[in-house]
C-alpha cells in the first residue's frame, strides 16, 4: 500500500523505443548490462507481464500518454496524428501545476512530409530549419527538446544541434560486418562520437532540465525518451564492440510454426506485407555471425541507454530529489529479433512485440514484483493517482496494483490495424495463461496456452480439443472490445 505521499511528487519517465520485455537484467536476461534499470526494479515495482496496446510506435505511445485504447484515441497505426483534444498525462499534470518537459522522441505526429505539412515532427520541416525556434507547447508539455527518426539520421532539436556542434561527420554503413549484413539487417557500428550520439544528448538535456527545475516552486514531470534500441542497429564505440565474440542463444523459432497461423504471418514469409507498418522481415535461418551482430548491437544500444539513465538518476540524487520523485522505466513495443523467423516489427500481435518492460519506483510505495497482466493504458492513471491528481473521465486504464494486491483488470487488450489490407485488422486479449486473437475479416485467429507454450509456437485456434476454451476466450474478447470503445461524448439534447 502507498503511505501518505510527500508534499512534492516529481515524476521522471525513462522511455525507450522497440525494447522487448525480456531485455533487462531484472527480467532474468543474463546478457543484459543494465545495472541502473535493475536498481529501479530493486527499489520499485517490476511489472513482469506488462503489454502494449499495439505493436508499433505511434498507437502504443498515444495509449501510454492518454490512458486510452487505439479504438478510443483513433491512432490506429503510424502516420496518424494524435488528436490535440486528447488529454495526456503531461496535460493533466500541467493543469495540476506541474512543470512539464519532454526530452527526446515523442512521435505523436508524422515524421514524413505530406502536402500542407503541419507536423511538428516532420523530418523535412526540421531539415529546412522551419522549427528551429519551436520548443512547445505540445500535447501538455510546456517545453519540448525533440528527436526524430532513428540511427544516424536522428533529427529534431538534436539534429540541428549536432549539425552545428559536429559539422562534417562522415556517417554511414562503412562499419558494417559486410554489405550483405547491412542491406538485410541494418546493423553496423555508428561513426557518431559518443559525445555526439542522440542517447548522450537525451541524457545531457535531462540532466540540464533537472538542474534548472530542482529548486523551483513547482513539481516537475520529465519525459526522457530514447530513440534506441530501434533498428537500424547502430551503437557507437565502445558499445559497438561490448559484446564481440558473444554467442547468443538462438531465437524462439520453430520450423513450420507459421503454417497454422492466420494469413498475415504467411504473407510475411513470402513478401513485405507491412512496408508502412513496421517493415517486418522473414529469414529462414537467422543465425550465425549476422544474428550475433544484430543481438550484440541491440544489447550495446541498451547498455548505452542504461548508462545514460544512471547519469540522470545521479543528478536526481545530487539534488536531493530521490525521496520525492517517482521514476518509471518502460518502452513502446518490442522487436522480433529472430523469433518466429522474423526481424523488426509489424502489425502482428506476438508476445515478442507486445510484452514490454515496466518498472515504477515510488519512494512512498512498497517494493516488489507484480506478476499479473497489466497494460500500458494503466501507467497514466497510476501516476496521476500517486501524485494526487484527478484522473480525467475519458481514461480507460486502471490504477496498477502493488505487490500482493488484486488487479482491477485481469487482461490486456490490443487492437491492430494496417494501412496495407483490412484483412490484417485484429483484436487481442492477453491473459495470465492464454492469448486469444481474432482477425474478423479473415474469420481466423490465434490461441496459445502460455503455460505450456510461452513463446507462441502452437496455434490452438482451430484445434477441436480446445474448442470450449476458445469459445470462452472469444466471449471475453467480445466484452474487451466493447470496453475498448470510447466513452460517450457529451450529449447536448435528447435528439
Amino acid at each position: 500500500m502507498i503511505d501518505k505521499p510527500p508534499k512534492r511528487r516529481n515524476v521522471v519517465i525513462f522511455y525507450t523505443d522497440q525494447q522487448r520485455g525480456d531485455s533487462p537484467g531484472c527480467m532474468g536476461n543474463s546478457y543484459a548490462r543494465t545495472p541502473n534499470i535493475d536498481s529501479l526494479a530493486v527499489r520499485g515495482n517490476l511489472y513482469s507481464r506488462h503489454y502494449a496496446t499495439n505493436p508499433v510506435c505511434m498507437p502504443s505511445r498515444s495509449s501510454f500518454l492518454t490512458g486510452r485504447t487505439t479504438l478510443a484515441h483513433r491512432v490506429l497505426d503510424n502516420g496518424i496524428f494524435l488528436p490535440e483534444t486528447e488529454i495526456t498525462v503531461a496535460e493533466a499534470l500541467r493543469r495540476a501545476g506541474y512543470h512539464t518537459v519532454s526530452v527526446g522522441k515523442l512521435h505523436l505526429q508524422t515524421y514524413k512530409s505530406y502536402p500542407g505539412d503541419t507536423s511538428m515532427e516532420s523530418m523535412e520541416r526540421w531539415a529546412k530549419g522551419e522549427l528551429d525556434n519551436w520548443h512547445g507547447p505540445y500535447y501538455g508539455f510546456e517545453e519540448v527538446r525533440l528527436t526524430t527518426a532513428h540511427g544516424e539520421n536522428v533529427g529534431g532539436h538534436y539534429g540541428r544541434w549536432r549539425a552545428k556542434r559536429f559539422p562534417g561527420l562522415k556517417l554511414g554503413p562503412e562499419n558494417a560486418l559486410s554489405p550483405e549484413v547491412y542491406k538485410q539487417f541494418l546493423s553496423y557500428k555508428s561513426s557518431l562520437p559518443l559525445e555526439a550520439h542522440h542517447s548522450t544528448w537525451v541524457a545531457d538535456n535531462a540532466v540540464d532540465v533537472i538542474e534548472k527545475l530542482a529548486s523551483g516552486d513547482r513539481p516537475f514531470f520529465l519525459f526522457v525518451s530514447f530513440p534506441d534500441p530501434h533498428h537500424p542497429f547502430t551503437p557507437p564505440a565502445p558499445y559497438s564492440t561490448m559484446y564481440n565474440g558473444v554467442e547468443f542463444d538462438l531465437p524462439h523459432a520453430v520450423q513450420g510454426e507459421n503454417d497454422t497461423k492466420p494469413k498475415p504471418y504467411r504473407d510475411a514469409m513470402i513478401s513485405n506485407p507491412f512496408p508502412k507498418d513496421g517493415g517486418v522481415r522473414w529469414f529462414r535461418d537467422f543465425k550465425g555471425a549476422a544474428y550475433n551482430q544484430v543481438l550484440a548491437h541491440t544489447y550495446g544500444m541498451i547498455a548505452l541507454i542504461d548508462d545514460c539513465i544512471g547519469r540522470v538518476l545521479a543528478k536526481l540524487s545530487q539534488k536531493g530529489l530521490d525521496g520525492e520523485t517517482i521514476v518509471a522505466f518502460t518502452s513502446d513495443h518490442g522487436d522480433f529479433l529472430g523469433d518466429h523467423h522474423f526481424l523488426y516489427k509489424g502489425q502482428l500481435p506476438c508476445r515478442s512485440l507486445l510484452h514490454i518492460p515496466l518498472i515504477i519506483a515510488d519512494p512512498s510505495a512498497a517494493a516488489g514484483e507484480v506478476d499479473c497482466v497489466t497494460s500500458n493504458l494503466d501507467v497514466m492513471p497510476t501516476l496521476l493517482s500517486r501524485c494526487g491528481v484527478e484522473i480525467p473521465s475519458p481514461v480507460q486504464g486502471v490504477v496498477l496494483p502493488g505487490p500482493g494486491e488484486t488487479p482491477l483488470r485481469d487482461y490486456a487488450f490490443e487492437a491492430g490495424w494496417s494501412k496495407a489490407l483490412r484483412e490484417y485488422h485484429h483484436f487481442t486479449v492477453n491473459k495470465q495463461d492464454w492469448r486469444i486473437t481474432v482477425f474478423p475479416n479473415l474469420h481466423d485467429g490465434e490461441m496459445y496456452d502460455l503455460v505450456n507454450d510461452p513463446y507462441e509456437h502452437r496455434n490452438l485456434f482451430d484445434d477441436p480439443i480446445y474448442r470450449a476454451r476458445r469459445n470462452e476466450l472469444i466471449e471475453e474478447l467480445l466484452f474487451a472490445v466493447g470496453a475498448a470503445e470510447p466513452k460517450m461524448p457529451p450529449v447536448l439534447t435528447d435528439w
